[in-house]
């Protein structure tokens, strides 16, 4: 059944518990003094299920053997042997670790229930710290694959902004603790300029493998555009990616998308959105909601959208956000979360119409800091404002 050690300075006694062990069909190594003991259990600690001492022995007490094998198995099961009037020791050997103690003389009964009980403990331990142990070494292999789609993410954003005559562009990106999924581009394909902002429903490695799939599909925009793309299948392109989302992704994994494009020559503005929140044309006049054009990407096989189209006058802003802008939280612990207070539309509008004659870097450094005063800084999602101004003519 086990193979236990048992160290007694009294031969009697030794072979006497060695007998009842082994009646048991336990395997029984035997010692007669402290030292040949802690021995014996060096040469053989991996195979030793339980070590039962007599406390009291010449040069190496029952005490120090129980210190010596703590120290190299925590887990090891130590029996005390202990005579009559020595409680104050067997106390304190429990105080050291040692599973149980038994009175001299011991019955067979009771060192039966002892082993038993002492080999279950032991192995509970040991599958404690294995579980333990597998955990850490889990958690560690997640904390990894984190840690690399937080850096895939940040490579993917943009270096800078183009520079297209006639045109300005600014941003800015926070991104929350954990790996959340915003995205944003401008790039120059020609005739158009085309931008967009995307949000990944997930965090975390799912969020940096699906902006992956999503970047990698707009990054064909321009060579799409080259074979003969024009403002008629603007629509298409979204159509496209949202079957291929729902080919390569699971069923619970969503994005939402703002897509546009705007003619360098007619400053006409051409938009597309899956399931985004309302984005802003910002005119000296008032505000220009844009509105989403056909549902979220990755979720309806049947999808359709439609492309809005506007005329934008020098002076005009486009204004691109996510929703960790206006789905922040009122306060740094996060409580009024769950009653409703965001920052939300309304203080975000105020916040444009306060200044929607100022610079296009103006609006976007006010809008981002009220959001953190707001939300005293808190950060529960990925923040992103991208803007495209069209300059005045000198």
């Amino acid at each position: 059944m086990a193979k236990i050690l048992v160290i007694d300075d009294e031969s009697t006694i030794l072979q006497n518990i060695k007998f009842l062990l082994e009646i048991d069909g336990n395997e029984v190594i035997t010692a007669s003094s402290g030292l040949d003991g802690l021995r014996i259990f060096m040469d053989n600690y991996n195979s030793i299920d339980v070590v039962i001492t007599d406390m009291k022995m010449p040069k190496l007490s029952g005490m120090d053997i129980l210190r010596e094998i703590k120290k190299i198995i925590p887990q090891m099961a130590v029996i005390i042997l202990t005579g009559h009037g020595d409680l104050d020791n067997a106390i304190l050997a429990m105080k050291e670790g040692a599973f149980e103690y038994l009175r001299k003389p011991v019955t067979a009964q009771d060192l039966s229930i002892a082993i038993t009980n002492a080999i279950n403990r032991k192995k509970l331990l040991m599958e404690n710290e294995k579980m333990t142990r597998e955990l850490l070494e889990h958690r560690n292999y997640l904390q990894g694959l984190h840690d690399s789609a937080a850096k895939i993410l940040l490579n993917m954003l943009p270096k800078s902004l183009p520079n297209i005559d006639g045109f300005n562009f600014a941003v800015e990106y926070k991104c929350c603790d954990d790996v959340g999924g915003d995205m944003y581009d401008v790039c120059d394909i020609g005739d158009y300029i085309c931008f967009y902002v995307f949000d990944v429903s997930n965090h975390g490695i799912l969020a940096a493998v699906i902006s992956i799939i999503i970047k990698s599909f707009l990054q064909n925009i321009e060579y799409n555009y080259r074979q003969g793309i024009n403002k008629r299948r603007f629509p298409e392109i979204v159509l496209d990616l949202n079957l291929e989302l729902l080919s390569n992704t699971a069923q619970n994994v969503f994005a939402s998308l703002f897509l546009g494009f705007i003619d360098k020559n007619s400053k006409k503005l051409y938009t597309v959105s899956a399931g985004h929140i309302t984005q802003y044309i910002v005119k000296n006049s008032g505000l220009v909601p844009l509105e989403s054009t056909g549902p979220i990407l990755g979720v309806f096989e049947d999808s359709t959208y439609t492309c809005t189209v506007n005329q934008l006058e020098p002076g005009d802003k486009v204004l691109l956000f996510t929703d960790g802008i206006v789905e922040s939280p009122s306060n740094s612990n996060c409580e009024n979360a769950a009653n409703n207070q965001f920052f939300g539309y309304e203080n975000m509008l105020k916040v444009l119409e306060s200044c929607k004659n100022e610079s296009l870097s103006t609006i976007i450094d006010k809008t981002m800091k009220a959001v953190k005063e707001f939300s005293n800084n808190t950060c529960l999602d990925d923040m992103t404002i991208l803007g495209i101004e069209v300059l005045k003519e000198n």
